[in-house]
């Protein structure tokens, strides 16, 4: 199986599970999407690229690199929203399709304070960040000449091999049978679908939810210009997935041409709907070393993240006949608990003081994504963490960001760049499947203790899903998409 394929399905791979029984599958797509942080918080870091474990000296500082808080020597609240926009431009058997979906939080809130100290410096931070967005969708149609969905929910298991108990929750459990959409082939003793392709496949699909993460941390300086940190952090947050899938018969090739009514095949809609619950927590550890008024150079070390998942999910499927005839609808719902451990990352920046009113940083950020895990004794679960292995690679993303001050109008003008090389391997060399960001923000003194920060990103990059597999044919039913996000972060620092 295409590497690629296996883990660009963003959960529609659920439908390739065999319905032998209500059942749900974790995938390799599922552990890397709660592995990955967003644009992370605060809109001065994002304005400069996230460019920050060399440079940020703000409340951001406990997500970025907690050491930074010993720079602060007042008192700071924290408060910022974020926007983001999640545009999708998908190419499906020739036909071109746009879709968009928005969201707004709160991006972070809380409290830097300073403990007073005869030397050096001892600072403590607490409150919360959103650290990730799922908020996403697509939404295509096209003619598929070839297969459909049914035939991949039509497992070819010999019926003859199984006891009658056995056949019977079988097919009370195939959805296409219910819905008269595939037959019993009495002299192979197989399910035989009766739908096989000319269909025209509708999908809608809408994802949302996000990370949250309630921090607290501090840090102190071990030497004039040296200083340590950590923050600890505590996750919550949710994930949603919701499609809905028609297949219909717009050309009418399939008419009533013989004594089984099964051929006068109209539609089929088929919705999945996700609901997980998210928990868990991590460290962050940070280091800076400081030349005053020339260089900044920083590092940190992200912990695994701990995650316990408990998931609801539901299938309905529905049927339609030109004739009239109409089986009731048949629907499965279940729930699931799991786990899964992220790797460790590590970071490295610098920035350097230019003048009075130019500031340069750098970061890289390392993940070896082959080290996510499933927690389980579940043999499916064993498996992916085997597939993980095979089909993702380590990568080093990059960030870059510079900042101008305009000291008459009181003003800081920012711009960055964030380069996140995608974790799999078979995408190693087109750089097209790259998450690519471009930022820019603004900074404006309001008075001497009030700070309005505001940051633009736009980000792009490609990637493709699978609705469903079929052996012997390669891609049956495979979009091409083009992403496209415009992020939006205002925050308001007030120190005293």
């Amino acid at each position: 199986m295409n590497a690629r394929k296996i883990t660009r399905t963003f959960c529609v791979a659920l439908m390739g599970v065999i319905f032998v029984a209500p059942a749900f599958g974790q995938f390799a797509e599922d552990a890397l999407r709660f592995s990955q942080l967003g644009l992370g918080v605060g809109a001065r870091a994002l304005g400069m690229g996230n460019a920050t474990v060399g440079f940020v000296s703000d409340y951001s500082a406990l997500f970025w690199n907690p050491a930074g808080l010993a720079s602060i020597r007042s008192y700071e609240f924290s408060v910022g929203l974020a926007g983001h926009n999640y545009g999708n431009d998908v190419s499906f058997f020739g036909v071109n399709n746009k879709a968009t979906n928005t969201s707004t939080n709160l991006n972070n809130l809380g409290f830097v304070y300073p403990v007073p100290t005869r030397r050096g410096s001892l600072t403590f931070g607490f409150g919360y960040g959103r650290v990730n967005d799922f908020t996403g969708n697509a939404s295509f149609e096209g003619f598929n000449s070839t297969s459909t969905i049914i035939q991949s929910m039509t497992p070819g298991r010999n019926l003859s091999n199984m006891t009658q108990n056995e056949q019977d929750e079988f097919l009370a459990n195939n959805i296409p049978y219910q819905l008269w959409l595939a037959n019993i082939d009495t002299v192979q003793g197989t399910l035989v679908p009766v739908v096989t392709g000319n269909v025209q496949q509708i999908v809608s699909v809408t994802e949302g939810g996000g990370l949250n993460h309630w921090v607290f941390g501090g840090a102190l300086d071990l030497a004039k210009e040296l200083s340590v940190g950590a923050s600890f952090n505590i996750v919550s947050g949710s994930y949603s997935y919701d499609r809905q899938y028609t297949e219909s018969d717009i050309r009418d090739i399939y008419v009533d041409n013989s004594a089984e009514p099964v051929y006068d095949f109209a539609r089929f809609d088929f919705e999945s709907t996700i609901k997980s619950d998210i928990s868990g927590y991590n460290a962050l550890f940070g280091l800076m070393y400081r030349k005053q008024g020339v260089m900044k150079f920083g590092l940190a070390v992200r912990t695994p993240t701990v995650y316990e998942i408990e998931e609801s999910f539901s299938d309905e499927g529905r049927s339609y006949f030109d004739n009239g005839d109409q089986p009731d609808p048949i629907r499965f719902s279940n729930s699931t608990k799991y786990k899964i451990t992220t790797p460790i990352v590590f970071s490295g920046g610098a920035s350097f003081q230019i003048g009075e009113w130019l500031v340069l940083a750098g970061d890289a950020e390392y993940t070896d994504w082959t080290q996510m895990e499933f927690n389980t004794e579940n043999l499916d679960l064993v498996e992916e963490n085997r597939v993980i292995r095979r089909v993702f690679r380590p990568t080093t993303n990059l960030r870059g960001g510079v900042e101008m001050t305009i000291w008459e109008l009181g003003l800081k003008l920012r711009g960055g760049i964030v380069w996140n090389p995608s974790p799999f391997k078979a995408d190693a060399d087109d750089r097209n499947f790259d998450q690519l960001y471009y930022t820019a923000g603004i900074g404006l003194m309001v008075d001497e203790s009030t700070t309005l920060n505001a940051a633009y990103a736009l980000g792009t990059w490609k990637t493709f899903r699978d609705n469903y597999y079929l052996s012997g044919i390669p891609n049956p039913s495979r979009t091409s998409e083009r992403i496209n996000t415009n992020n939006v972060n205002v925050t308001l620092s007030y120190r005293f």
